[in-house]
């Protein structure tokens, strides 16, 4: 029996750099600390962008639908979305299923929540910088 989605996300953060991600094992992905930490987040986010696999890898629906997906936190997140395939800005509930994250459509008028208390698309961490 599979177990049932967690209603949060554990994600992994760095006393150290204050650095926050996933997966949560192993040591901090930008400063090398050991001595990482996990919490319970509630996995509200904004879609970044979305996609539709018509073609997916054997085993998988299709088509597959997938987004990266702003938790609070600004974790990023690659995440099989349920139908339709959202917007991006969209408001999304992000689960842990086993090894896969999901993403489930959470309209605002719903979430009881405030456009204040929302994340921003892309507001939370600062833009890339390639490598020099």
């Amino acid at each position: 029996m599979t177990p049932a989605p967690s209603p949060t996300l554990q994600l992994g953060k760095c006393p150290s750099c204050h650095a926050r991600f996933v997966p949560i094992d192993g040591p901090c992905p930008r400063c090398g600390s050991a001595g990482t930490e996990t919490y319970a987040a509630r996995g509200v986010g904004r879609v970044l962008a979305a996609t539709a696999l018509e073609v997916p890898p054997p085993g998988w629906p299709s088509p597959h639908l997938l987004a990266l997906v702003e938790v609070e936190d600004g974790v990023r997140l690659l995440v099989a979305s349920d139908p339709p395939l959202p917007g991006v800005g969209a408001l999304v509930q992000v689960v842990a299923d086993g090894a896969i994250y999901r993403a489930h459509p959470m309209p605002p008028e719903e979430d009881g929540r405030g456009e204040g208390d929302v994340p921003k698309v892309g507001g939370t961490r600062p833009p890339f910088e390639p490598p020099r």
